[in-house]
């Protein structure tokens, strides 16, 4: 795949999701208006859309249409959406601003923004469900990996962690295990979920899962680097950027989109859109 061709595949597919993320999100006239404007508003106002692309590249590794798993591509989007809601409140990282526009508790109020956080989630989950009931017997074990990946095995224990280590100079493990956690729950489970309703073999699975970790990792210090530059949005933490140094942090991601792109090699051809989604994390400049 052409460098055209990767622009002209992620453009596709972003609009994909934008298309089918405006459709699944209640409409900002229906009550709880308020809720479902600040859903909207949260969801709507920009990103890049990563982590649903990789489960759409997921489906077409296993040759389904695709639309197949659109809807589970949407679910990842609105949890991640929901993560970053709670990331920016003045309890956590208490930012004013989220993708160049107000953050959500900044537009509405803090109270808003919790209850968007816990409507975006209840949506993902229904949508996860949808997505599985066409895939079954996998159906409880896709919502269950969902599951795990926000809850407290995954993104809330990641924020946690992430808060407990505020003001300290924590070593580069413990930012690793964060970025796992927080960042990479995520990227894992746009992988795993589509994966398992697929049927894959369980060493294709371990393959993506490594993949999965890899590109989630580099994904992060990517932003850790790209963070250097800003100072509205994670000031004064401590990241892989701060402990190796921006030489030592860029080698650090070519070393794991490197290695995920090697796990991928027993796949063939039908895993080619996910190498170079994964050459596109480790080059990204926004």
């Amino acid at each position: 795949m052409t460098e055209t061709e990767l622009g002209c595949y992620l453009k596709e597919r972003k609009a994909l999701v934008e298309q089918a993320l405006n459709a699944c999100l209640p409409p900002a006239h229906t009550e709880p208006r308020l809720v479902h404007e600040a859903m909207r508003y949260a969801t709507l106002s920009g990103g890049k859309r990563l982590r649903p692309i990789f489960t759409l590249a997921i489906g077409e590794l296993g040759q389904a249409p695709a639309d197949a798993f659109l809807d589970t591509a949407c679910a990842i989007e609105l949890a991640h959406t929901a993560s970053l809601i709670l990331d920016d409140l003045p309890c956590m990282d208490n930012a004013a601003l989220r993708r160049g526009v107000p953050c959500t508790h900044v537009q509405f109020d803090k109270a808003t923004a919790l209850l968007t956080t816990v409507s975006l989630l209840a949506l993902a989950f229904e949508l996860t469900a949808k997505n599985a009931a066409a895939w079954a017997p996998s159906s409880a074990a896709a919502v269950g990996l969902l599951a795990r990946a926000v809850g407290t095995s995954g993104l809330v224990y990641g924020q946690h962690l992430d808060l407990c280590l505020t003001g300290q100079n924590p070593p580069i493990e413990a930012l690793e295990r964060v970025h796992h956690l927080k960042a990479g729950a995520l990227f894992l489970a746009a992988i795993r979920i589509p994966a398992l309703l697929l049927g894959l073999a369980d060493a294709d699975m371990q393959r993506l899962e490594q993949f999965g970790k890899n590109v989630g990792l580099a994904f992060q210090i990517t932003d850790d680097l790209l963070d250097e530059e800003k100072t509205a949005e994670d000031a004064g933490k401590s990241t892989f950027a701060t402990h190796l140094g921006r030489e030592g942090a860029q080698a650090e991601v070519k070393q794991l989109i490197a290695q995920a792109i090697a796990a991928l090699e027993p796949l063939g051809a039908p895993a080619e859109p996910l190498r170079c989604l994964a050459a596109f994390v480790g080059a990204r400049k926004s």
